[in-house]
């Protein structure tokens, strides 16, 4: 059960990963006159966002048919950062739409100001789910008089939000840097100083998981978490080649792709079975709905049913990203 979350959620996050650095790239790059290649990147965005939703769905319909007690109480307690989130989801699917049908229409300011509002919206949308999974690390403003609610303020001082909201951004920047990197020796340089940021805020965000033992003993334990380490050097070790000798650039692109997935995997198996890793903060009546292991397990028939839905939608996912992607693949030739 838990793998076919996992893989929603990861496939979920490596897209919105991608979404974020394309949507602060995309206008940047127009301002600075790189038309051809912006139009390319905006193409390639607008042809594949729905991507992300279409993963970010079925990770809630995951959860929701295998662990129903759980988002009745995450969904109702965590409300308003959801909504916050879908509102700026809502704003920058609109700006996608008149950033790409404005293109040759608007004037270049007029354009220049909805391609920044995409990037804004872009940014700020993790903000209420980032909000979400600090949440679930440490359940901090949670009230349960005169029933269970999230006191919004007080969750915004989560430690571990506001360490992780920051990472997870140039975490995002770093990846998009790192994949144009073959197109712009340039961007090579951009991913190098973004990755050392990202890993300075890695530190920060592990250093807050001290306050929950059974997370970061079991995070630092981990297999993945040493996978992270070596993808992370590899990456910059990569780029550092590609920026000397022109060479290395889908080998950083690879581990940057992989960084994402892996860091994504560490944060949410690490606290497992728990779906909020600091359990002793919780009411030992809210025990049962947030350990996982504890809920009942689908049958072997609906397991292959699930199988048998995720399995064409990741075939048929990447065969779009594959076709939409040619023109950087030619590019990339060319260079």
């Amino acid at each position: 059960m838990l793998t076919f979350v996992l893989i929603a959620l990861v496939l979920h996050i490596v897209l919105v990963n991608l979404a974020i650095g394309l949507s602060v790239t995309i206008p940047i790059l127009k301002r600075r006159g790189e038309v051809e290649l912006s139009k390319s990147l905006m193409r390639f965005y607008a042809s594949t966002y729905g991507l992300a939703g279409v993963f970010g769905t079925a990770f809630t319909v995951f959860l929701l048919a295998f662990y129903p007690s759980l988002i009745g109480f995450v969904g109702n307690i965590a409300f308003v950062p959801f909504a916050i989130s879908i509102l700026l989801i809502v704003l920058h699917f609109l700006s996608i739409v008149l950033y790409w049908y404005g293109w040759d229409k608007f004037t270049p300011e007029t354009h220049f100001y909805v391609g920044m509002t995409m990037a804004v919206t872009a940014v700020l949308i993790p903000l209420g789910f980032r909000a979400v999974f600090g949440f679930l690390n440490t359940p901090l403003g949670l009230e349960l008089q005169p029933k269970p609610h999230l006191d919004v303020l007080k969750a915004l001082t989560n430690p571990t939000f506001l360490a992780l909201y920051p990472k997870s951004i140039l975490a995002s920047l770093t990846l998009i840097f790192t994949v144009l990197s073959s197109l712009r020796r340039e961007f090579a340089k951009l991913a190098m100083v973004t990755l050392a940021l990202t890993c300075v805020a890695g530190m920060v965000y592990a250093e807050t998981l001290i306050a929950i033992p059974y997370k970061f003993e079991n995070a630092v334990r981990s297999p993945l978490f040493y996978a992270k380490m070596v993808v992370v050097a590899l990456q910059f070790l990569a780029l550092a080649t590609f920026v000397r000798t022109g060479r290395g650039s889908i080998l950083a692109t690879v581990c940057a792709f992989m960084g994402v997935a892996l860091g994504e995997l560490l944060n949410a198996v690490s606290q497992y079975p728990y779906a909020i890793a600091d359990v002793s903060a919780l009411p030992k009546e809210m025990l049962g709905i947030v350990n996982l292991s504890a809920q009942n397990p689908l049958t072997s028939g609906l397991e292959a049913f699930t199988w048998a839905f995720l399995i064409p939608l990741l075939i048929a996912s990447s065969i779009l990203i594959y076709l939409i992607s040619e023109p950087f693949r030619s590019s990339r030739t060319k260079s």
